[in-house]
């Protein structure tokens, strides 16, 4: 029958804040491919560079703070998928330097209704038709 009583000494221990918001421990965040378009993207968290050679730098443009990829051994921007040491760590990098997984999301899905739609116009043809 330890209880504390309430009173002003003890220290306060402010709102209170459940685990999942617990701001002392990083957030991991599930990665996703990040094309521009169809191309592979250098600052994609998928992107490597065989030779270890791909930085990611902070620049100023025009009053804003973007990220550029950095080639250290050219000394300038990375070029991407045209450059012969780049490669992607779920391979989806195709050899013309297109992004599969932008690929995959651009192709259209058909829904039920079309399935069934289709299904019933070639149910529909005669078999007289065709001889």
């Amino acid at each position: 029958m330890n209880k504390r009583p309430f009173n002003k000494s003890y220290p306060s221990r402010g709102p209170y804040r459940p685990f999942k918001h617990d701001r002392s421990r990083p957030v991991q965040r599930r990665a996703y491919p990040m094309p521009i378009g169809d191309k592979c993207n250098p600052l994609c968290p998928f992107f490597v560079c065989t030779r270890k050679a791909l930085v990611i730098v902070t620049k100023s443009y025009r009053g804003k703070i973007r990220k550029v990829a950095f080639c250290r051994l050219t000394g300038s921007e990375c070029i991407g998928a045209e450059c012969k040491f780049s490669g992607c760590r779920i391979n989806a990098q195709l050899p013309d330097g297109r992004c599969a997984k932008a690929l995959e999301k651009r192709s259209r899905s058909t829904t039920d209704e079309e399935l069934f739609r289709e299904m019933k116009e070639i149910e529909d043809y005669d078999v007289e038709d065709f001889l």
